[in-house]
């Protein structure tokens, strides 16, 4: 039997992977999946955003030749029960993510006339994808997306799923200290995006130098696999991952969340979806959003969730969901101050310096603050 090609999380959750049609030739799961590894998080391809800009790198030019042949096969459908047919990437299977399996496990994105298709995928791919128009929508809000629209990507935070990160750095058993790891390798999930920017800023407020690290993106869905092997010293973690770690026996040596007051995780993108499906996007927000509500009302239902989607044990679930209650953004709607700190955390690293970037560049709350309203939030 041959393996499921589709890809996996490291606690077990798989992704659906769609097969697609290219004229009368099939690219099948196995191919989507070398498409997608075959990207790398080079930072010279920083973003899709310098497709827009002419492009010099001719392998990109191959990614949106690809996209916009399977946007042309039928980018958002109507299935035959007439829901809308939508595609939503994400980073990594996550805590950042957990609203969106609450929505796929209650049915409530069917219950708002959607048939919405969860993707694993790189923050890179994911923004030329839906440039392309392949991805209807990433979920995410972070360094990566945002930076990615400050260099000309058309696209816009539009939901916030939680207010503040939850990142440690957990190193191998034999060391001890933050200080110990100087010159070793720590591993994030990609660079340039949430993960590294994030480690960066807590390193310098630890009092550490982070050129006095090795820091190395190896892909959220090998991150555990690298910290196991010894091929890194130490690796950013999040729930649940992080209390897997904990309970393997490594060892926590600084809290970044701690240190890094920005979002994470929520909904971006494109400004046409905006402009052309805002009756789609609406019915997405509220499903999100009915599902966020519904997980903070229901802790055991909450915990079951968290148990069949990561593979962990009730423990960790546990933990990961009393992780989840102390971050949740309350009424989703995209704060100028969570902004703020995004574009903030870019600059520190000396990207956009001297920018004055202003909210409505990188963001648009308005069908956010429509539904929240709807939902009988409170609205500044």
């Amino acid at each position: 039997m041959k393996q499921d090609p589709s890809r996996s999380f490291r606690t077990g959750f798989r992704f659906a992977i769609t097969d697609f049609r290219l004229g009368a030739k099939r690219m099948n799961k196995r191919s989507w999946v070398r498409l997608l590894d075959s990207f790398s998080d080079n930072r010279k391809s920083k973003t899709c955003a310098e497709l827009s800009r002419g492009i010099g790198n001719l392998k990109w030019v191959r990614i949106v030749a690809i996209g916009v042949a399977f946007a042309m096969c039928g980018a958002v459908a109507q299935a035959q029960d007439g829901k809308t047919r939508i595609r939503i990437a994400i980073p990594n299977a996550s805590i950042c993510c957990l609203h969106l399996f609450a929505a796929q496990q209650w049915k409530v994105f069917e219950d708002n006339g959607l048939d919405a298709e969860i993707i694993q995928m790189r923050p890179q791919v994911a923004n030329a994808a839906m440039v392309a128009g392949e991805i209807h929508y990433f979920a995410g809000v972070g360094p990566n997306s945002v930076a990615a629209t400050l260099r000309g990507m058309s696209s816009r935070a539009v939901w916030f799923a939680s207010d503040q990160l939850i990142y440690s750095l957990l190193a191998r058993p034999e060391f001890k200290t933050l200080k110990e790891l100087r010159s070793k390798r720590l591993a994030v999930g990609g660079l340039g995006d949430t993960t590294e920017v994030s480690l960066r800023i807590g390193l310098e407020a630890a009092g550490e130098n982070p050129k006095d690290f090795v820091i190395l993106g190896v892909g959220n869905p090998n991150i555990m696999s690298a910290l196991e092997s010894g091929s890194v010293e130490a690796a950013l973690l999040n729930p649940p991952l992080l209390y897997y770690a904990k309970r393997k026996g490594f060892r926590e040596v600084l809290d970044v969340g701690a240190h890094v007051k920005m979002p994470l995780g929520g909904l971006t993108t494109m400004s046409s979806t905006i402009q052309n499906r805002p009756a789609e996007m609406r019915r997405l927000i509220r499903a999100m959003q009915i599902a966020k509500r519904s997980m903070l009302q229901s802790k055991e239902k909450s915990v079951d969730v968290i148990i069949r989607f990561f593979k962990v044990n009730r423990e960790t679930a546990q933990d990961t969901f009393i992780d989840y209650q102390k971050t949740v953004s309350g009424n989703g709607v995209p704060s100028r101050e969570g902004v703020e700190q995004i574009v903030k955390s870019l600059q520190l690293l000396g990207q956009f310096g001297g920018r004055k970037v202003a909210f409505d560049e990188v963001a648009d709350a308005r069908i956010a603050r429509e539904v929240a309203k709807e939902l009988g939030y409170k609205v500044e």
